[in-house]
């Protein structure tokens, strides 16, 4: 059976087999919603969401397509034909061309920080605007946080009505990274034809003064864009995007936003690089600094750091048991180190040095008037190590009353200091 489906050009056309699709399946092949046909950037893209068994145009599997007239479209066993009406394509390269339109162009060289109109500009609040952001990219050692200290700065200064950061992804895409206001991220997207075309200008655009009657793509909705890339020594990193809604930006906007951007760059470089030597930093301490009292590598040592590194990661009381000198103690540094407690105190008790009357008040504390010559409030070891790792050294040398209280604690039962209630 066969049928002739309308695309809208103005939203999404999902295909599947739920009822509000706009396209409904009765294949039993294809998900409730198998796929999204939208025009945007004056083109026509296909985009599979997710379905069970994929997608398929022109025999190949995707996840994302753009179509074209002829293009055949799989869905489990249902095949349909991409067709472009003629009038219809001649709308559409007509929007394409309007896309980016520049009766009254402003460009500045991206790599050129506009300091300088700046100044003759005679324009001392915005040389402040660009030393205190300055100042707070300083003390911001997160990526992230880099871009939204700037994008709110950015949008509060143009008065846009939004802003966006795209970054180049690892498999060299720019991407969208954060869009503010944040609750119109879901419903907002960054031009990627703009993106495309100052990137490969290394150029700062400005669109003023374009009606926006008959586009199609994503600035259509607004009535003014301002776009600038990120470069750093040559290489695109990303680009800045500025649209309003209503009204027009002015010179100005666009000679911050050059500027802001290039520090935006400079900002991030930094993030990142202090990110990267502390991920380093953190990968050399977790593989070497455990083990860096304990030299050797032998099968034995191998094996017994490889149980500190597994054992290190419980929560609960280890047993470490040796003859005098053979290295209990490294042992239980090394433990401490591999902990997720490794940045909290550790303290180490000789047992045998505790004298017999004193046991209860050194281990768990006591209280004012306790005993006599108790005129202060102590803090036994167990609460001095709370948080931490507490070793104790020669267990044995307790006395046999010693070392069932010590048994009551190491099963989780709760202690009170000396003359507490």
């Amino acid at each position: 059976m066969g049928g002739v489906f309308p695309l809208e050009s103005s939203g999404e056309n999902r295909l599947g087999r739920g009822l509000d699709c706009q396209i409904t399946l009765t294949d039993p092949l294809s998900s409730r919603i198998h796929a999204v046909i939208e025009y945007t950037e004056g083109m026509w893209w296909l985009r599979d969401a997710e379905s069970r068994n994929g997608t398929y145009v022109n025999g190949q599997k995707v996840d994302d397509a753009q179509l074209s007239s002829n293009d055949r479209i799989r869905i489990g066993s249902t095949e349909f034909s991409f067709y472009i009406e003629h009038d219809d394509t001649q709308r559409d390269a007509a929007s394409m061309s309007q896309t980016i339109v520049l009766d009254k162009p402003v460009t500045h060289e991206s790599g050129t920080i506009g300091v300088e109109a700046l100044r003759d500009a005679g324009r001392a609040e915005d040389f402040l605007l660009l030393y205190q952001l300055s100042i707070r990219l300083l003390g911001c050692d997160d990526p992230n946080d880099v871009v939204r200290i700037t994008l709110d700065l950015l949008q509060e200064r143009t008065r846009a009505s939004v802003v966006g950061f795209m970054w180049l992804d690892e498999t060299g895409s720019l991407r969208p990274k954060l869009v503010l206001p944040e609750d119109q991220s879901s419903k907002v997207r960054l031009s990627k034809t703009l993106t495309d075309v100052v990137c490969r200008q290394n150029r700062a655009i400005w669109i003023a003064n374009q009606s926006v009657t008959g586009r199609t793509d994503t600035l259509s909705h607004f009535a003014d864009a301002i776009c600038v890339p990120l470069l750093s020594e040559g290489t695109t990193l990303g680009a800045i995007h500025i649209y309003q809604d209503h009204g027009r930006f002015r010179e100005a906007d666009l000679e911050v936003a050059v500027s802001v951007a290039n520090i935006l760059v400079v900002g991030l470089t930094r993030a990142q690089q202090h990110a990267s030597l502390r991920a380093e930093h953190d990968r050399l301490v977790s593989r070497s600094g455990i083990f860096d009292e304990m030299i050797g590598d032998s099968p034995a040592m191998r094996e017994l750091k490889g149980k500190i590194e597994r054992i290190g990661r419980a929560s609960g009381c280890v047993l470490v048991r040796g003859e005098s000198g053979v290295g209990k103690e490294l042992v239980a540094r090394a433990l401490h180190r591999a902990s997720p407690r490794a940045d909290r105190p550790m303290l180490s008790v000789n047992c045998a040095a505790i004298p017999r009357d004193l046991m209860e008040s050194q281990l768990f504390g006591h209280k004012r008037g306790a005993f006599t010559g108790a005129d202060n409030d102590h803090a036994g070891w167990f609460q001095q190590a709370d948080t931490g790792t507490l070793f104790l050294d020669e267990v044995g040398e307790l006395t046999l009353e010693g070392q069932a209280k010590l048994l009551r604690i190491l099963e989780g039962h709760p202690f009170l200091p000396v003359g507490g209630t």
